[in-house]
């Protein structure tokens, strides 16, 4: 069982704000995205295309923008932006 204590907010540190770099370049791709086109990821060598999928879920989601992805060829994931 972990230990759990009651501080005050004063003494927690601060919470990470920053995005990574990945992050931050991926929320920049889909913000500058028309409607006419999608963003065609690859995974690192050695990722699997479901934790990328999950990844920009994630990204996605917390910058506030509506996505749609899918893979087709299970090598690439594509990703469109939707209209809010």
């Amino acid at each position: 069982m972990p230990t759990i204590e009651t501080i005050k907010l004063a003494d927690a540190p601060e919470a990470p704000k920053k995005l990574s770099k990945v992050a931050e370049q991926l929320v920049s791709a889909l913000n500058g995205l028309k409607r006419d086109e999608v963003l065609k990821l690859s995974p690192d060598e050695g990722k699997s295309l479901r934790g990328l999928k999950t990844s920009v879920g994630r990204v996605s989601s917390n910058a506030g923008i509506k996505v749609e992805s899918w893979s087709v060829d299970d090598t690439n994931l594509y990703v469109r932006k939707l209209d809010k």
